[in-house]
C-alpha cells in the first residue's frame, strides 16, 4: 500500500522541470507502468530540443523551399541571394548576426522518457523491486536525508531528487544530475503504449 509520501513525491515528478518550459511543449506522465523489467513508479514523455540551429535567410537559401525563398525576395527586393546584406560576405557569426531579421532560429525537437523510482526508506532502496530504468534519464526520488547514503550505491548514470517541507511548501530538488541514455526505438514505442493503456482505460497492475 502505497503511503501519501509516495503519492506525494509521484504528484511532483509530474511537472518537475520540463526541458522546453513554454506553452508549445508537450508533456505526457503515467503512474504504475510496465517496463520490460517491471513496473516503474512514474514514467513522462516530452518534448525537448534535440538539436538548434541559426539559419540566415538570404546565405542559407538551400535549406529553405522555394516557396520560402521568393517570399524573401518579395519582402527584401534590395537584397542580395547568397550574401550578407552587412559585409557582403558569406560567413555567419554570433556577433553579427544577433538581432538580424534574416536570422531564424529553428529546433530540432525530439520526444525524451524520463523514468522515475520512489524510495522512502533505506530499506525500500534496497528492496530487489523497483529498479526500473528504461528512460534518457533516470531518477531515484528519495527524502531529502535518505540521498547521501544511498548516492555512493546508485550507478553513474542514474540523478536523484529529494523531496523537501518547508514555509513555503514542498517540492523536489536536484542532488544528483542523471546522464543521458539513448534507448532504442523499439523500448521508447513499448513504454509510450503501456504508458497510453493507462491514459485510455486507468488501468491498473497488481505486482
Amino acid at each position: 500500500m502505497e503511503t501519501l509520501l509516495t503519492k506525494r513525491i509521484k504528484s511532483l515528478t509530474h511537472g518537475y522541470r520540463p526541458k522546453m518550459p513554454s506553452a508549445m511543449r508537450t508533456i505526457r506522465w503515467a503512474d504504475e507502468v510496465w517496463t520490460p523489467s517491471g513496473i516503474v513508479d512514474s514514467i513522462r514523455f516530452e518534448d525537448y530540443p534535440r538539436e538548434e540551429q541559426y539559419l540566415c535567410k538570404l546565405i542559407d537559401t538551400a535549406c529553405y523551399s522555394d516557396r520560402d525563398n521568393h517570399t524573401t525576395a518579395i519582402m527584401h527586393p534590395r537584397l542580395v541571394f547568397g550574401q550578407c546584406f552587412r559585409d557582403g560576405n558569406k560567413e555567419k557569426s554570433e556577433e553579427k548576426c544577433r538581432g538580424c531579421a534574416m536570422r531564424e532560429h529553428l529546433w530540432n525537437v525530439g520526444m525524451m522518457v524520463t523514468c522515475f523510482e520512489v524510495k522512502i526508506t533505506y530499506a525500500d532502496f534496497k528492496s530487489k523491486n523497483g529498479h526500473n530504468f528504461h528512460g534518457n534519464e533516470n531518477y531515484y526520488c528519495v527524502p531529502k536525508a535518505l540521498a547521501p547514503k544511498i548516492a555512493p550505491e546508485i550507478l553513474d548514470d542514474i540523478g536523484i531528487l529529494t523531496y523537501y517541507e518547508g514555509e513555503k511548501g514542498f517540492g523536489l530538488r536536484k542532488f544528483k544530475n542523471p546522464n543521458w541514455r539513448d534507448i532504442a526505438a523499439e523500448t521508447k514505442t513499448l513504454l509510450l503504449y503501456n504508458a497510453m493503456k493507462k491514459w485510455c482505460d486507468g488501468a491498473t497492475f497488481i505486482e
